[in-house]
Parts: C-alpha cells; structure tokens; sequence
C-alpha cells in the first residue's frame, strides 16, 4: 500500500501552487474517494456559499456518519438540526463563536450521559468520534464544516433548545457547501515527533507561556455567568479576546 504525505500526493481535489479546491466537489461529489484522500484534502471552514445544502442531503451525511464508534457500540447520539438565522444570531450574542455570523446552517449534537465512565467521558468521547466522521463523510459530498466549542455554559444551551436532562451538549457543527479553494495549512509535527514507545517522554517538552490559561479560565467563567442580556451588550467589546489561531509550536 502506498502511503501518502500531502495534498500535493492525492488525486481527489485538485490542488494548484499551495492552494486546494475543495468547491470543485459541489458540482462534482466524491463520495468513493479515499480514506486517504479525505484525510489529506479535508479542512475546517468557517464561510460557506449562499445556497443551503438541502435537508435531504444533510440527512443522507448523518446515516453514513452513524457508523461511527461509540462506547460500547450504545449510539446514543441525538441531534438538533438548526437553520433559523435568529437562533445562530442569538447563540453568537450569548457569546459562541464569531464564525457563527457566517453559517446558515448547523448542528448541536448531544449525547446522553448516563455513564458509569464519567472520569473519561465516554458519551464525550462518542459524540465527538461522530463528529470527526461527519467532517469526512460530508468533505466528500462538497460540504464543509466547522467544528464549535465555544458556547455559552451548557445548562444554558440545555434550556435554550429544551434539551432532555439525561442528554448532555457535547459541541456545535456549522456546515455549507465550500465556496471556492483554500491554502493548505501544513501539520506541525511528524509523527515521530509525537509517537512515544512505551512511556511518555518529558524531555523537551516546550510551553507556551503566552496564552495565560488560568486567567482566561478564570475571566471566561465570569463571562458565562453574567445574564444573557449583559452579554449581549458585552458581545462588541468581548469579540477580541476570543480565541483565535495559535501559529506558534507549542506542546
């Protein structure tokens, strides 16, 4: 079998000078392409083309999507279908993401979190198995995704969309037909820089001593737990303090 490395060394989206056209699948979906190839060409997006990936579609991605594990094979996802611009517009002014304010479609997943597992959160673990799958399985067909962490707490989420107490928000997936073409973000390590045999290694172990963890934790609970409407308020002056890419290398 032949191993490939890149975009570059795939065959199933064109790639020219660095850049991938990934919009080249909306007309021309690729369901049969490889593992290998959807691995390589697949990457998040946060803008999308005006048009809406049709329900019937977005249904088809789910059913190939639930092939994915889950702890002790229990598939208890459920799924909330969203595509009401008022509902993304006031999950973005409670404090979501800003990548929200360009998607017209999404999905919250949940799980139900009755587990015996809680010190490694199985129904955590499955939901978000599900997600990597659908990232996959929906590249292939022309619809890109974004994959959302940044919410409001989730016993607020819990009430906006009535959710079921057993049942726990696990993230939010925005999603829409890719518009053009992308510049390829490269990996930032090889495998052998993350691979240990038999023991975690510590020696040369590099930190970021930039991003101030504690404080964020800190001042995000105290975001969070100011009513709705002061958040709202907030939004304009909170926006730049959102978490962004981090391009340095750090472990």
């Amino acid at each position: 079998m032949i191993w490939k490395h890149g975009a570059e060394e795939q065959t199933s989206v064109r790639y020219e000078d660095g850049l991938l056209y990934p919009g080249d699948l909306v007309e021309h979906p690729n369901p049969d392409m490889s593992l290998q190839d959807a691995i390589l060409t697949r990457r998040t997006v946060r803008a999308y083309r005006p048009e809406p990936v049709p329900y019937e579609l977005f249904q088809q991605l789910v059913e190939t999507s639930m092939n994915a594990p889950t702890a002790c094979d229990e598939q208890r996802w459920k799924i909330i279908y969203i595509d009401d611009p008022a509902v993304l517009q006031d999950l973005y002014e409670r404090g979501s993401a800003a990548a929200l304010t360009k998607a017209k479609q999404a999905f919250l997943i949940t799980y139900n979190r009755y587990t015996d597992n809680l010190h490694y959160l199985d129904h955590v673990q499955s939901a978000a198995a599900f997600i990597t799958t659908f990232s996959l399985v929906a590249h292939s067909a022309g619809v890109g995704s974004c994959w959302i962490g940044h919410l409001p707490n989730k016993s607020e989420v819990s009430r906006i969309f009535d959710i079921h107490p057993k049942f726990e928000p696990v993230a939010l997936v925005t999603f829409g037909f890719y518009r053009d073409r992308m510049k390829m973000r490269p990996r930032k390590r090889s495998a052998a820089q993350i691979v240990f045999k038999g023991r975690f290694v510590r020696e040369g172990l590099d930190f970021s001593k930039a991003k101030n963890v504690p404080l964020r934790i800190l001042l995000r609970g105290i975001y969070y737990a100011l009513p709705a409407f002061l958040r709202r308020r907030l939004r304009k002056y909170s926006l730049k303090y959102e978490k962004k890419f981090y391009n340095e290398i750090h472990d």
